[in-house]
């Protein structure tokens, strides 16, 4: 049996140039995961294709199955590669985080669909390919402990990613902020791998340094302390997703620092009280943000704080302000996204019901376009709004600043936030601000 197993480009998750050699993005572990668990038994050959680094040649090439996993963004260019394979009498899966938020509509354009994660569906569909009994769709619900195997790694490109191995232990979120997918799919308890296995393949890694792909490595808390304990030995540094809150945990927050911690990503999401009181993140105090930066800056952990704009009590004057705030209290690596009610969640649901939409090309639901209408401002406001805040956030001045507070090398510092600029520049240039008006970006030809 030949299988590919191919995570589709977007708007935003495509070449960057000059950006991937300076910094590049973390590697996922959705292919190398997938391959990692094709049965044994059925002597499968394996290829990965990334189209976010590598460039695509599907010619001359043919293969029995054919896995596309995708987000909203990239659904779009999912449809269209299985279209491609299915001509050519591949037998086309669809998974990922946008089949699971919407089965029914893919499952109109593959051959089988895998809801949710894969780890027990993904070998028994192709058990049952083999064996003649495929059904169209393959879905179980997860709760407590889920092994996983460790990724086939080797199957990576050469180039293309941040150097730094990354790797999963917790794959759910146990908070239900309102505007998140995470909880509104079969992620919404938090499935967690054993310990012994996490580590056994941080071990086998042979490194020094590790980044945690979960969306909360502390949502389970009694989990991370465990998990955090079994690492103290490993003498290992890491960076990891985690709450704002994480540092009044005393405990936690210490086991995080004799572990080797020494970065996070914090949803911020908002310098609007009301904004994230009426989202579900109420644990998050906006009069607390910079003194939770200086703690993390006093253990030596870097921060990467990420903001939403465009919530229903944002007024164009608190989002003006953004960028300046960021820059005030700090923050290592910002990131900025616009609200995007993805389908199949509740924001969805209800800017729809509201008439609010925009648009249902998946493709501009990148975070990086305005795909619905604002409550208190217009989308062209709020298009303008978020390039000037890239733009501002990413002058010279703010990643200078950055760079002589930065808690680790200035030098890092700086070459991870030039490579942000280089890669979000096209963000705030005229025909991105222009975007809405224009047609969804052809994809070239498979």
């Amino acid at each position: 049996m030949k299988i590919l197993l191919i995570l589709p480009r977007d708007h935003i998750y495509r070449y960057h140039g000059l950006a991937n050699k300076i910094i590049g993005p973390y590697a996922p572990l959705t292919l190398v995961t997938l391959a990692a668990l094709v049965p044994k038994e059925l002597e499968a050959q394996i290829d990965i294709l990334d189209e976010g680094i590598q460039k695509p040649n599907y010619e001359n090439k043919n293969y029995d199955v054919v896995g596309i996993t995708c987000v909203t963004s990239s659904a779009n260019r999912a449809y269209e590669l299985s279209e491609y394979w299915r001509s050519r009498g591949a037998f086309v899966v669809l998974g990922g985080a946008h089949p699971t938020l919407m089965p029914d509509e893919a499952q109109q354009h593959a051959n089988a669909i895998v809801v949710g994660l894969a780890e027990e569906t993904w070998p028994q569909l192709l058990r049952d390919l083999k064996n003649g009994v495929v059904q169209k769709r393959y879905k179980i619900q997860y709760t407590g402990e889920l092994s996983s195997p460790a990724p086939r790694r080797d199957l990576f490109p050469c180039l293309g990613y941040l150097p730094v191995p990354t790797i999963l232990a917790n794959r759910g979120c146990k908070n239900h902020c309102f505007y998140c997918v995470v909880n509104q799919s079969d992620y919404s308890r938090c499935v967690v791998r054993p310990i012994p296995e996490v580590i056994d393949e941080i071990q086998s890694l042979h490194t020094r340094r590790i980044i945690f792909l979960d969306p909360n490595l502390v949502s389970d808390r009694e989990y991370a302390k465990n998990l955090l304990q079994a690492l103290i030995p490993l003498n290992l540094k890491w960076m990891a997703p985690t709450p704002s809150d994480v540092v009044y945990d005393r405990e936690l927050f210490e086991l995080m620092v004799r572990s080797g911690c020494e970065g996070v990503l914090i949803g911020f999401e908002s310098f609007s009280q009301a904004s994230l009181d009426r989202n579900g993140k109420k644990f998050n105090q906006v009069n607390q943000y910079k003194e939770i930066v200086a703690t993390f800056h006093a253990h030596r952990m870097a921060v990467s704080g990420c903001f939403v704009l465009g919530f229903d009590d944002d007024t164009p004057e608190i989002l003006a302000r953004t960028a300046e705030i960021v820059y005030e209290i700090d923050i290592d690596f910002p990131r900025y996204a616009l609200l995007t009610p993805f389908p199949g969640s509740r924001l969805f649901t209800r800017f729809k019901s509201e008439g609010r939409l925009l648009t249902e090309d998946w493709s501009f639901y990148d975070s990086q376009h305005v795909v619905f209408r604002p409550k208190l401002m217009s989308p062209a406001q709020l298009q303008q709004i978020f390039s000037d805040t890239l733009k501002q956030s990413f002058s010279y001045r703010h990643i200078f600043h950055r760079a002589q507070v930065a808690p680790h090398s200035l030098l890092l510092s700086l070459m991870a936030n030039l490579g942000l600029r280089e890669a979000l520049s096209s963000a705030w240039k005229e025909e991105a601000r222009q975007a809405l008006t224009l047609p969804a970006l052809a994809m070239e030809d498979v």
